[in-house]
């Protein structure tokens, strides 16, 4: 569950739903703006801080046990 891709943005919202909540409510909570990282999660942008931006939030989602 790295590679950016349309299906990893389907697994992320399914653990996030899994959790009781969404994708765009644990941005809002964690500091992330849900447009670039859906963009960026999606694969749809690329480049070093894209990269960067999708290390960083799938870090804080496996850190983060709790919505």
């Amino acid at each position: 569950m790295n590679t950016p891709s349309p299906e990893l943005l389907k697994e992320v919202r399914a653990e996030l739903v899994g959790r009781g909540t969404s994708l765009k409510a644990f941005c809002e909570v964690h500091g992330f703006v849900r447009q670039h990282v859906g963009q960026v999660i999606s694969g749809k942008r690329h480049g070093p801080k894209a990269a960067a931006l999708v290390a960083t939030f799938l870090l804080k989602l496996r850190q983060t046990k709790c919505p």
